[in-house]
């Protein structure tokens, strides 16, 4: 019932979004000559071509949706990125759609591609917003639920147990725990109850009506996980396996396919894909724009520095960033030429190595923009973590477990760590640990959050140094 309740939604799924995208075609030839007020010099062509277009365009663009995995069960998947991921695929298709009315000689108006853009990604997105919240609705006042058997009674199954009861919105009601041995049977793990044991597998999942299973082990019981397995080999309930990834040493893990095998992606950098060309897009356009704007600042800053004190404006260090590959990072000198005869060290608040314009411009943290050139270049990103230099990085990878997960993203001027305080000299393993709650949970929303923050909060910290 629940595999064919879930094919009916994904055909249905299919079907509308096939309405949907040849609707958007014909909505943009009737605005584009018969609405908007946009000059035809050749005449109003005919709706025959169009339609003809829009039929070969419709199966080619559920093509490209379907080759994303639109289609499958997205209960438990982010509506951000199905919502992503249509407007990609939408994007790929106008692309596609260009390309074929270039072969035919600009039969298709370019302006009615725009449109089409525009109006496909609207639609889908809407559509499918609206069937997630209509089913969330749903699965919330007890309806379109999915019956589930937790197998395992360690932290792990409570811990995807616990997941279950926080978010009703995926509409999971876990019927009780699966031990491994019968002793267990009766007890309770947290809020479940724990109902049998793996010997009774697969009798109990007939017995309690479950329609998902649950396999979630530590990797010490792995003989205990295989039983399961086997046992559950001719169930009808589909079977999901958790994988005890320790969380001490995983960061964005995931399961890719290599050629018919899983595998785990134990640690990830979320910048790939379309997500680095969106990143690196923005940093190129805002690093250009910033240096073209704040260029009388800079040149007035340098000026000043090289007033105050003997020596060069700018100061290039070497920091370590993304991959552990090597950099020179620019900044605006704030210390005496000398403030390193004695080796690298870590700065301090009111450090007596400073100039007097250092001092300022630390507060302000005005040192730190000529690393716009670091960001435009490549080095850099205007958001991440703040790179270090290779004495400390040595140092800090050897005593603080789980540090060199940080250069799995680009350095940045600014980052989440920096936006709540912990600047200069504040402890490392609290700024380690925003680091990477801000790579596990990157966007480009959270990106224009902490510029945000940079604003409102860095040029006023007493913490800069």
């Amino acid at each position: 019932m629940f595999a064919r309740h879930r094919q009916l939604l994904q055909i249905g799924v299919f079907f509308l979004d096939a309405f949907l995208i040849f609707a958007a075609w014909c909505a943009a030839y009737w605005l584009r000559f018969h609405v908007l007020p946009m000059s035809a010099p050749l005449g109003v062509p005919p709706i025959e071509r169009y339609l003809w277009f829009g039929a070969v365009l419709t199966p080619f663009g559920l093509l490209i949706l379907r080759s994303f995995r639109l289609y499958r069960s997205a209960r438990t998947a982010r509506l951000s990125q199905e919502l992503w991921t249509l407007v990609q695929g939408v994007a790929i298709l106008a692309a596609v759609a260009a390309l074929a009315s270039y072969s035919l000689r600009g039969e298709v108006a370019r302006s009615v591609l725009v449109l089409f853009a525009l109006l496909a990604a609207l639609l889908l997105t809407t559509a499918h917003a609206a069937i997630r919240f209509a089913l969330r609705a749903a699965r919330r006042s007890g309806r379109n639920l999915r019956h589930v058997l937790l197998v395992g009674t360690g932290d792990l199954a409570e811990r995807v147990g616990r997941k279950m009861i926080a978010e009703p919105d995926y509409g999971l009601h876990v019927i009780g725990m699966v031990a491994a041995n019968a002793i267990e049977v009766g007890n309770r793990v947290g809020p479940f109850e724990v109902v049998g044991c793996i010997a009774d597998l697969p009798g109990l999942v007939t017995e309690s009506g479950a329609e998902l299973v649950y396999v979630a082990f530590a990797r010490s019981e792995h003989e205990a996980e295989q039983d399961a397995l086997e046992r559950l080999g001719d169930s009808t309930a589909a079977v999901r396996l958790v994988p005890d990834l320790n969380r001490r040493h995983t960061l964005n893990a995931s399961v890719e396919d290599f050629d018919g095998t899983p595998v785990v992606l134990v640690t990830e950098t979320p910048e790939q894909g379309w997500n680095w060309v969106l990143k690196r897009a923005f940093d190129l356009a805002a690093s250009a724009l910033l240096l073209v704007l704040l260029s009388p600042l800079l040149l007035a800053i340098a000026l000043w520095v090289k007033l105050d004190s003997p020596g060069p404006a700018l100061y290039a260090q070497e920091r370590v960033g993304s991959n552990g590959r090597r950099f020179r990072m620019l900044k605006f000198r704030t210390m005496r030429t000398d403030a390193e005869a004695q080796g690298p060290q870590w700065s301090k608040a009111e450090d007596a190595r400073r100039t007097g314009a250092g001092a300022i411009l630390r507060r302000l943290s005005l040192d730190e923009l000529p690393q716009l050139w670091n960001v435009l270049v490549g080095h850099m990103s205007l958001v991440g973590p703040r790179p270090e230099q290779p004495v400390f990085v040595d140092q800090f990878r050897a005593s603080i477990p789980r540090y060199m997960l940080r250069h799995h993203v680009k350095s940045g001027i600014t980052g989440w760590a920096q936006v709540n305080g912990l600047r200069g000299d504040t402890p490392l393993e609290r700024r380690i640990e925003y680091d990477l709650y801000y790579i596990e949970n990157w966007s480009m929303s959270f990106d224009m959050k902490i510029l945000a923050l940079t604003v409102v909060r860095i040029f006023r910290d007493p913490s800069a140094n």
